[in-house]
């Protein structure tokens, strides 16, 4: 990337072509002026004319997108399979209720609720961390 940043090497040839061009232009000031006006004036007038709207642009469409779009409705139709198995909810209801029977029977044995339940949020002091380490 540091090319493109760069310097472009010099061309001996042009830098003599420009040197040797005359320096001062014999057209008055006043002259060019006219000139570029009368250049820039067709451009310019396509450049204040107000572009297509969006709903003239949709009309130009209209013609291609509709048959189109009722052939790939029509493809996907014939090509899709009919019979799709689909996820029942109950198969994912059924599981949650499960993990929420695991965990109200964990917090429901006496004295390893609150214990589960400080482990379970956060840990409420620093000790797991040596016990771990001393354990290992």
């Amino acid at each position: 990337m540091k090319w493109l940043f760069q310097e472009p090497p010099r061309d001996r040839r042009l830098s003599e072509a420009l040197r040797n061009q005359q320096t001062a232009s014999h057209i008055p000031d006043a002259e060019l002026h006219r000139r570029i006006v009368a250049a820039a004036q067709p451009r310019l007038k396509q450049l204040r004319t107000a572009g297509p709207c969006w709903w003239e642009w949709i009309t130009r469409w209209m013609p291609v997108a509709v048959p189109i779009g009722l052939a790939a409705s029509l493809a996907g139709a014939l090509l899709l399979p009919g019979s799709v198995d689909l996820m029942t909810e109950t198969s994912s209801t059924a599981e949650a209720g499960a993990d929420s029977t695991l965990v109200i029977a964990a917090f429901s044995e006496a004295g390893t609720g609150s214990e589960l339940a400080a482990h379970l949020v956060a840990p409420s002091t620093n000790e797991w961390l040596f016990e771990e380490a001393v354990s290992r």
